[in-house]
């Protein structure tokens, strides 16, 4: 049998079990009231009739609840945005994983108009990239709407080539994906699972990952500066423009008055 995602339960362990909702309550360390109120808002979908009152509940459901528990209360999310993002999730089909990540409302910046050359020109370069790669996608969802948002406001802050230097992000992006999805994981985990694994990947991962590069970053300036403070460089300054050049429209003005 194919391991499943790193951390994940293997299929083996996702028997049908069924419990009634008191024991759904117990498992999940979620109040009762709480539950009915997740069904109503459409968050968790009700349990299977088994009488008038009665209904039961799947490992499906436990797995839901601890997701929405975790996205609240580790990730920050609200209610309303888990809501739509289960939503999404359920509707998209195959993929479902894109149109999750793809409903999570994050801080965009500034409007961009992505009907415009530059959006058009940014996005073509990016999906070039992917395809030098040997990236292959049926559905980008958000990621690539982000990453040209993102591409669009680094080329105005540096009108350089940025090609090779987006080339090397994507190389290193490509390590990440190699780490946290091996070869044999398989299609066939459990649908809640793998929700569960790439949204908190997504959410939980990022900032360590922002973090880690800010460290980097610092710890490479330190070196940096102790290799010119060892080798006696001073960084140079710009030059300040000279006291004769600030005096000369001054003395201009003098000598015309004199006349």
């Amino acid at each position: 049998m194919s391991r499943p995602i790193r951390g994940q339960p293997r299929l083996a362990d996702w028997a049908p079990a069924c419990m009634k909702v008191s024991e759904l309550s117990h498992r999940a360390a979620v109040p009762l009231p709480t539950i009915k109120f997740y069904i109503r808002e459409g968050l968790l979908p009700p349990g299977e009739r088994t009488a008038k009152n009665q209904a039961d509940y799947t490992e499906e459901h436990l797995e839901r609840l601890s997701l929405i528990r975790t996205l609240k209360d580790d990730a920050g999310l609200s209610i309303a945005t888990i809501a739509k993002m289960l939503k999404a999730s359920d509707e998209g089909g195959k993929n479902f994983i894109p149109a999750a990540l793809g409903a999570i409302e994050r801080p965009v910046g500034p409007e961009l108009d992505e009907s415009s050359a530059e959006f058009a020109d940014a996005r073509d370069a990016l999906l070039q990239i992917g395809s030098e790669m040997g990236w292959a996608a049926t559905d980008w969802g958000a990621a690539l709407r982000d990453a040209t948002r993102a591409l669009v406001r680094i080329r105005r802050a540096f009108p350089v080539d940025s090609v090779p230097v987006i080339k090397m992000y994507a190389e290193i992006a490509q390590q990440f994906a190699l780490l946290e999805i091996p070869e044999d994981w398989s299609p066939l985990q459990p649908r809640m699972a793998t929700l569960r694994y790439a949204v908190l990947g997504t959410l939980l991962f990022e900032p360590l990952i922002l973090g880690l590069r800010r460290m980097a970053h610092a710890a490479r300036a330190t070196a940096l500066d102790k290799r010119f403070s060892a080798a006696g460089d001073e960084p140079t300054a710009r030059p300040e423009p000279t006291p004769e050049r600030r005096t000369r429209p001054t003395a201009r003005r003098t000598k015309k008055r004199r006349r």
